[in-house]
């Protein structure tokens, strides 16, 4: 192997919100071997996922671009193996590319780029037409998402058993594959998605603390939008301090679980002598609100959904480095790339850039952008975050503007301010650069409707509930 083909490493968790982990400045969470990576390498405040729900933002990490390029609009329209992933980018490269765990693509038999597949957790049957099967009439279906809150507690699920397995599956591959270099593994974990049922010893960590809830009064997203999907999941309803205390420490401590699987499979490397031709890239699919706000999931653009946590440490990446530039999932797949000395060909493209191109990442005039076409909403909404603001725009709703130097927990909507009217129409311009809201929200809606109407229309769509994905079974128990 020589030095322009590195190893590469990427290790997924689903739902983690950024804000917790102690690398980011929660003295509360313990995340010890996310913070022992972030001091190895460079750690980005500021990364976003292209869409805040698990399909699209899968679909974009694989591909490289956003979810209206590539009609990934929810979580019933999987990656099918188009545009080309980085797997199969460095596949014809002469990777060895490998994937354990959580994918949500469409199956294993499509051609995405990654021929092992082990474990490999995908969407369940067409995938969840019940929360689309509306929403092109412009209605939302209810599902009783306010349960996950009233049930959280100690134990195991199917989901923490799994997690489990996909660690012992990654150990077995760095201690007895890890020679066949240069090789890209993709370990990809449930954990900290709900249900908020923690393992016992993880749930026990916080269970003599005081935790700092948050403020659970909607303030700034007292929003139009915002109610139709509290409405949608049965969350607009004041829950009780003890059962937010008790939904906070589980998902603490399946924060906890899942640095600790983390941490396993860092070990692992260290142990297989791959470290230091390994370039190590953490992140989560997509966020999750844990009670701010008064919220829960994902599905917004709030800073607990939208944004994700994001590490890379390897050889040649500073140490200790903090970098407060807007960045995207769009941009790992030129990462990829770019670690592996590997070019796009004529007729492709990517919409992000390389985390490795410190001049790229300079630039004070980028916009990262992400939307959300999805269950809990009735029309599409985009974000576009550009230096010290985001601002969020809703198909016929008004928008949102933050200031995220100022007010980093979102507590002040600035969008009616006269004095930043300027502002509200240059980030309205820019998203416009991006694409056209209204013509997307109709295209996305057109191949919703295409969809459920090829089932028998939206009471047989509404009848395709996936509350979870099903973890892939071996005996008819799970793996």
């Amino acid at each position: 192997m020589t030095n322009s083909q590195p190893n590469i490493l990427l290790v997924m968790s689903d739902q983690h919100n950024p804000k917790m982990a102690g690398y980011s400045g929660n003295t509360v969470v313990k995340t010890p071997h996310l913070d022992q990576l972030a001091r190895r390498g460079a750690s980005f405040s500021n990364a976003y996922c292209t869409s805040p729900i698990c399909v699209p933002a899968r679909a974009s990490i694989a591909t490289g671009r956003y979810v209206h390029e590539i009609g990934a609009w929810d979580n019933a329209s999987p990656y099918v193996g188009t545009p080309s992933s980085w797997g199969h980018h460095l596949g014809q490269a002469g990777y060895q590319v490998t994937t354990i765990g959580k994918l949500h693509y469409r199956n294993p038999v499509d051609d995405t780029g990654f021929p092992d597949q082990r474990m490999a957790m995908h969407i369940s049957g067409r995938g969840d037409l019940h929360g689309i099967a509306q929403r092109p009439d412009g209605r939302v279906p209810t599902v009783p998402g306010f349960r996950a809150v009233l049930d959280a507690g100690a134990g195991e699920t199917d989901y923490t058993l799994y997690d489990r397995s996909v660690v012992d599956a990654a150990e077995r591959f760095l201690a007895h594959e890890a020679d066949q270099q240069p090789w890209a593994l993709m370990v990809s974990f449930v954990a900290p998605h709900f249900p908020l049922i923690a393992p016992d010893e993880f749930f026990d960590l916080y269970s003599d603390q005081d935790l700092d809830l948050p403020a659970d009064a909607l303030g700034a997203w007292d929003h139009p939008a915002v109610h139709v999907f509290r409405e949608s999941f049965g969350i607009d309803r004041q829950f009780s301090s003890d059962e937010r205390q008790r939904a906070t420490q589980a998902y603490l401590g399946l924060c906890s679980f899942m640095d600790a699987n983390v941490g396993a499979v860092l070990a692992s490397l260290e142990a297989s002598g791959c470290a230091d031709d390994t370039i190590v890239i953490y992140t989560s699919d997509h966020g999750e609100s844990a009670g701010a706000h008064g919220l829960w999931f994902k599905h917004l653009m709030n800073e607990e959904s939208v944004r994700v946590p994001l590490l890379l440490a390897g050889p040649g990446i500073s140490s200790t480095e903090v970098i407060d530039a807007p960045v995207s999932h769009v941009d790992l797949l030129p990462t990829f790339l770019s670690a592996a000395g590997v070019e796009l060909q004529d007729g492709e493209w990517a919409s992000g850039v390389s985390l490795l191109d410190h001049d790229a990442l300079s630039d004070t005039d980028r916009v990262v952008f992400a939307e959300y076409h999805a269950n809990g909403s009735i029309a599409g909404s985009y974000m576009v975050r550009h230096g010290r603001y985001k601002y969020i725009e809703y198909i016929d709703e008004r928008p949102q503007l933050f200031d995220l130097v100022d007010d980093p927990a979102e507590m002040c909507d600035l969008s009616g301010r006269h004095d930043l009217v300027g502002v509200v129409a240059d980030y309205a311009g820019r998203l416009r650069q991006i694409c056209d809201p209204a013509a997307v929200d109709a295209l996305a809606k057109r191949d919703q409707a295409r969809r459920v109407a090829e089932v028998g229309g939206a009471e047989a769509a509404e009848a395709h509930t996936v509350a979870y994905t099903p973890v892939p079974t071996a005996d008819g128990k799970p793996v």
